[in-house]
């Protein structure tokens, strides 16, 4: 019997060191009282009242700084402004606004000096059946838990060895469980010839849409959450005039 108790107890422990850290489930967060008021989107207008902001540094242009994305925790929208995200990366763009269903608002100015709004629609978003398992295989094989877990601003952070299938190489990083929805960040990627992010997000295609990357130091970026909570903020979309553009 207490061998058996001695088995059960060793198992017990092997499985708390290597479980992921989404196991469970983030509480979701709820609206703040401002929400109601001021999140109007059928009249333009969006609020969020939470931010992520990571400080960052792009080895490859040799570039470096602080890098916040807007959150509205209650759909999982999120607004990514020209002075505090994309800076000259995203060309005549005031700000975008994402969500977790694929759809992109990008309002800016043209070279008419007009207010644009252009509606974009990230269809890998919602990848195929085949697809989805690929993706499911992929992270089992290319990204092993170490054992490593610590709390960041309240929320559940894993640290990863990602392997790189094509080259082999190895690195650590950190995975952050949120309670909504991370792929309007990593969706950008997708959307050509809009914006670009100081560093980049290309996970799509790898990891669930509940974990983010909140920490990594490779050869060519550095990456850290430096912070997440209460920041609100309202994008207006309502002075700038849709306009279609070419599929």
């Amino acid at each position: 019997m207490k061998r058996y108790l001695s088995i059960l107890m060793l198992s017990a422990a092997l499985l708390a060191v290597f479980a992921p850290a989404f196991a469970q489930a983030p509480k979701k967060i709820p609206a703040d009282k401002q929400r109601a008021l001021l999140w109007k989107p059928d009249k333009g207008q969006y609020y969020f009242s939470h931010a992520l902001v990571f400080d960052y540094q792009n080895k490859s242009d040799k570039t470096s700084g602080t890098l916040k994305i807007h959150v509205d925790p209650v759909t999982g929208g999120m607004c990514f402004v020209k002075e505090t995200s994309f800076g000259q990366g995203g060309k005549s763009f005031d700000f975008v606004i994402g969500f977790p269903d694929g759809k992109y608002i990008f309002c800016g100015t043209d070279e008419d000096g007009k207010k644009v709004r252009v509606n974009e629609v990230v269809k890998e978003f919602k990848p195929d059946v085949d697809t989805k398992k690929q993706q499911q295989d992929d992270f089992k094989t290319y990204v092993v838990p170490t054992g490593n877990k610590r709390d960041d601003f309240g929320l559940a952070s894993t640290e990863y060895d990602l392997t790189y299938a094509t080259s082999g190489t190895q690195e650590k990083i950190w995975l952050t469980q949120t309670p909504f929805s991370v792929y309007p960040i990593y969706g950008l990627e997708f959307v050509e010839s809009a914006v670009s992010l100081p560093v980049s997000f290309d996970y799509m295609n790898l990891l669930p849409s509940d974990l983010l990357l909140s920490e990594i130091n490779s050869k060519d970026v550095v990456l850290k959450l430096k912070s997440f909570g209460k920041d609100p903020y309202t994008a207006n979309a309502k002075g700038y005039a849709v306009v279609k553009v070419n599929d």
